[in-house]
């Protein structure tokens, strides 16, 4: 559940230059954070609330809806595992490829895992739990909000967890939770790390129906979310500086590395919509390309060749600034005509 993840820099003692595994941007100004918590710091000196509900209220303000529908948590992995504990014993229905998180935590609570296939969905029972990513990891392709609406609204027998973390690196409309109060079989995730750029402070949130998030608020443990972190989202919202200030100029260089990495023989760079891109390179391997990057010219990408669907020729990059896009095209450049 843990290995094989991205952003896996603590794996290595070397320093790295530049870091592309993560789909976050790296270059967010947190500054005024680290001013903020430094002033805050004597927090850690007392219990925080056993449940975050100062924060709760805030998110509730800021997506306008009841503070009922909102549950904060240790990133949004504890939602995804509260939600499999939710929903124990369940049917769910994985499509693949996508974050490994869902079928773990499926699988930890005895859930049958399908990755939707017409044979399996005809064998299985009609009460289900569709887990879908939009925008989808490592993919980055986004479902039109108006098809995701639909989808959920014309099936109220299942129940949908659409993890919506990657919203804030998309310029596509995703579903907003003040337009889906009314909808009771849907759980919306959504990721402060991605938003703010902060994956270390560990805290995400699902909306939902208040009923169901009550439910998954008894299932959690008190003191799940520390005081520095419940103090960072109040300042974040507060402040509403997100990662990217410039998300259409963003993206602008994320296709433009998009079409440099096409460029390249022997590598396919698939569609997307967000400001990361899944690869294929036709012969050689995503593994031994992230050794050499490492070893040779200190950058980290995501090897995808543990992602259910890919193999070891699947890697995933996210752009960054670009004078270091430019970096990584001609290191991977080097490292084919050395084949």
């Amino acid at each position: 559940m843990i290995a094989g993840h991205g952003d896996d820099i603590h794996n290595y003692d070397q320093e790295l230059k530049v870091n592309f595994s993560s789909n976050i941007y790296q270059h967010a100004d947190l500054e005024p954070l680290r001013q903020h918590l430094s002033e805050c710091f004597q927090l850690v000196a007392n219990y925080p609330e056993p449940e975050p509900r100062s924060l709760e209220r805030l998110i509730a303000e800021h997506e306008g809806i009841d503070p009922e529908g909102v549950l904060v948590t240790n990133g949004a992995t504890e939602a995804i595992y509260l939600i499999a504990q939710l929903y124990r014993r369940s049917v769910s229905i994985i499509p693949q490829p996508t974050f490994s998180e869902y079928a773990d935590a499926c699988r930890v609570h005895h859930h049958i895992i399908s990755d939707d296939t017409d044979n399996q969905l005809r064998q299985l029972p009609r009460d289900r739990v569709y887990w879908i990513c939009n925008p989808n990891n490592p993919s980055g392709n986004v479902l039109l909000k108006p098809f995701m609406d639909y989808l959920v609204r014309r099936s109220p027998r299942y129940t949908f967890v659409v993890d919506q973390s990657y919203e804030a690196y998309t310029l596509e409309p995703m579903l907003e939770a003040r337009q889906m109060q009314d909808v009771t079989n849907l759980l919306l995730l959504h990721s402060f790390s991605k938003t703010y750029g902060v994956p270390g402070l560990r805290l995400g949130y699902v909306t939902g129906h208040p009923g169901t998030i009550q439910l998954l608020r008894s299932l959690r443990h008190p003191w799940a979310v520390g005081p520095l972190a419940i103090e960072a989202g109040k300042f974040l919202l507060s402040q509403g500086r997100e990662a990217v200030p410039d998300l259409k100029g963003y993206l602008d260089e994320a296709d433009r590395l998009h079409q440099a990495l096409r460029q390249l023989p022997g590598v396919r760079v698939f569609e997307s919509k967000t400001n990361y891109m899944l690869c294929e390179l036709s012969a050689a391997s995503a593994t031994d390309l992230k050794q050499y990057l490492v070893r040779e010219h200190g950058l980290l990408i995501r090897d995808c060749s543990n992602f259910q669907g890919l193999n070891h020729h699947f890697f995933r990059v996210a752009a960054q600034l670009p004078e270091e896009d430019d970096l990584l095209v001609e290191a991977i450049r080097q490292y084919l005509e050395s084949l």
